[in-house]
């Protein structure tokens, strides 16, 4: 409808010019019986616009409506037409219109609409739900709290009736018992305490008087004397012997190595090193209403929504609270007063139990107490005398016990010495003859090695131990033994770690009764080490028995300047310039470099001998490097 008036809107020339009639008798408008009128029209319109007017023609002159050779005017006309104007000028085309943007819908009315029908909705969606839900949450929480607070009520008021309804009899049978169990528990504790006093007193005296008793036994000597000597002869017999045998072996080998011939030529071992190397349904009233564009449709949408929301949720908590007081008021009061007799009851019961044990206890507590003192505290004769005489009895056999102990601990000390005077000097002397022929045999059959003279030294031997210098041992290995040694392995190891070292040092086999003199090149000082003193410590081994070892502390000097990388990711670069320097390598935090050059903000620098990585020399900036 709205394009058919914006097109009458637009060409009401064309539509009057073409006698056209549009009609309308349901709503709806039939276009198809002027469709080829209206596209003829316009046809015949663009034609003249593109045409000089004809001779005589003038606009708004009577009958001519038309364009030149219109069969209703200009020359030629069947009907006798007037003579024809002086022709007028052409006039220029006219430039095309550029298409308009449709004017925005104006949705008020839609989304007033919206709200109005939402509202409606929504507060009679609430009122059913709400007050559905406040009768049943008016139900629960009614008889819930009915139920509660009808107990709690129900049991203090019974408990209260209840409590003291037994008391007097609760007093009346604790103050029985509590007497009976006063006497019964304090006289047991009378008896039991004079007992035990006499116990003590009888114990006592007659223990010191059977110790001295036992003191005087003589057989307890004896047998201690008897003891003593019989494991003397044993245990001493073998003392002196491994006592001997040790005296005898190392007496033999100090001859032995003090003999050591001094004749044979030394010999100079040099080894060469290894190299490491939410869906919404909206009612029909949306379309009753005739919204049928999609701003429309979506203002009325919104607003149905909105006004749906907040109806909704106003009904709803309404109607719950009118749902809720309604039913929790009916539900409470008859939840209450059902538990409360039940309760009553119970508490009742729970009273009268509990003031009966209460005052029983009273009673009791009181009466026992008193009792329990008297009867605790009386002279209970026949125990004492029971309890001395028992502690006499028992004192005097552990007394007596004691005493032969400390005679049988003489006794055995005496034997025991008298008996190793005489058999420890004469397995002292067998023992030693034996040593002496044991070494005599281990040093005939085997090699005994030695080390001396042992000490590390630089290779220049100025006394500094410098960077990238060799660093020396020496040592003098000595067989005391008559067979000759297998070779000997020696590890190097450095306490710092900034020291090449070689593996698998070794020493050629050392004759029998001769010496040789070891020089080994053990590595090189890394060019970057950091000067500071450091120790060495060397290991001799001879087919994995310990022969030797050694430690020496050294001053280590560097003549290089080292730079050490203070950060990760440092880079090195070919040329000197934050322009397209050329990155060489990345090294990390820790690593050391050789500077050679200082250039502006630069280091020439230097790959560590020690470092890895391709690259021999490039450029690092200086903020990079921490000097060593």
């Amino acid at each position: 409808m709205k394009k058919i008036f914006c097109a009458v809107s637009v060409f009401p020339s064309l539509l009057i010019a073409s006698g056209l009639i549009f009609a309308s008798s349901d709503g709806v408008m039939q276009l198809s019986a002027v469709s080829d009128s209206l596209q003829q029209t316009l046809q015949e319109q663009k034609d003249f616009q593109g045409k000089p007017p004809p001779q005589g023609w003038q606009p708004g002159q009577p009958g001519n409506h038309g364009g030149p050779g219109n069969d209703h005017n200009g020359p030629g006309n069947d009907h006798g037409g007037q003579p024809g104007h002086p022709p007028q000028p052409p006039q220029p085309p006219q430039p095309p219109q550029p298409p308009q943007p449709p004017k925005p819908v104006d949705t008020t009315q839609a989304h007033r609409d919206g709200m109005r029908d939402g509202a409606e909705k929504g507060a009679w969606v609430g009122r059913r739900e709400g007050y559905a839900e406040g009768i049943d949450a008016g139900e629960r929480e009614g008889r819930r709290n009915g139920t509660n607070e009808g107990d709690t009520a129900g049991r203090q008021s019974g408990y209260r009736d209840g409590y003291g309804v037994d008391q007097s009899a609760g007093t009346q049978k604790g103050n029985y018992d509590g007497q009976n169990s006063g006497i019964s528990n304090g006289t047991a504790a009378g008896q039991k305490r004079c007992y035990d006093e006499g116990y003590t007193s009888g114990y006592n005296s007659a223990f010191d008087t059977a110790k001295q008793a036992g003191l005087q036994d003589a057989a307890s000597y004896n047998a201690g004397f008897a003891k003593g000597q019989a494991e003397a002869a044993v245990i001493e017999a073998d003392n002196g012997q491994k006592a001997g045998y040790q005296a005898g072996f190392s007496l033999r080998e100090t001859e032995l190595q003090n003999s050591f011939s001094d004749v044979k030529a030394m010999r100079n071992v040099l080894l060469k090193g290894l190299t490491m190397g939410e869906k919404s349904n909206l009612p029909i009233d949306l379309v009753r209403h005739g919204y049928t564009t999609p701003e429309e449709k979506r203002a009325y949408e919104e607003g149905y929504k909105e006004g749906y929301r907040h109806s909704y949720r106003r009904a709803y908590d309404d109607a719950r609270r009118e749902g809720y007081n309604e039913r929790y008021h009916m539900a409470y009061r008859r939840a209450y007063d059902a538990q409360f007799s039940i309760s009553y009851r119970i508490g009742f019961n729970d009273g009268k139990e509990k003031g009966y044990q209460d005052a029983y206890n009273a009673a009791y507590n009181s009466a026992y107490n008193a009792y329990y003192q008297e009867y605790s505290r009386r002279e209970y004769p026949g125990e004492r005398a029971q309890g001395m005489s028992n502690g006499q009895a028992v004192g005097t056999k552990e007394g007596f016990a004691a005493g032969c102990a400390e005679q049988t601990k003489l006794g055995y000390k005496a034997g025991y010495e008298k008996m190793a005077a005489q058999v420890y000097p004469g397995a002292f002397e067998a023992g030693k003859q034996s040593g002496v022929a044991a070494a005599d045999k281990y040093y005939a059959e085997n090699p005994v090695l030695k080390v001396f003279n042992v000490s590390f030294y630089d290779e220049n031997n100025n006394g500094k131990f410098e960077a990238s210098e060799n660093v020396m041992l020496k040592a003098e290995i000595r067989n005391f033994g008559f067979q000759k040694s297998d070779t000997v392995a020696i590890v190097v190891t450095n306490e710092r770690g900034e020291l090449t070292l070689l593996p698998e040092l070794r020493a050629e086999g050392v004759t029998g009764r001769a010496k040789a003199v070891v020089t080994l090149n053990i590595g090189q000082l890394y060019d970057v080490v950091a000067p500071n003193s450091d120790a060495l410590y060397v290991k001799f081994t001879e087919k994995g028995r310990f022969v030797g070892e050694y430690r020496q502390m050294y001053t280590r000097t560097n003549a290089n300047k080292v730079g050490v990388v203070a950060k990760d990711d440092a880079d090195v670069t070919k040329k000197d310039s934050w322009f397209f320097p050329g990155k060489i390598t990345t090294l990390h935090r820790g690593d050391k470099v050789l500077i050679t050059e200082t250039k502006g903000d630069y280091y020439k620098v230097r790959k560590s001998a020690v470092s890895g990585g391709e690259w021999t020399e490039g450029f690092m900036k200086s903020d990079k490097l921490s000097l060593q």
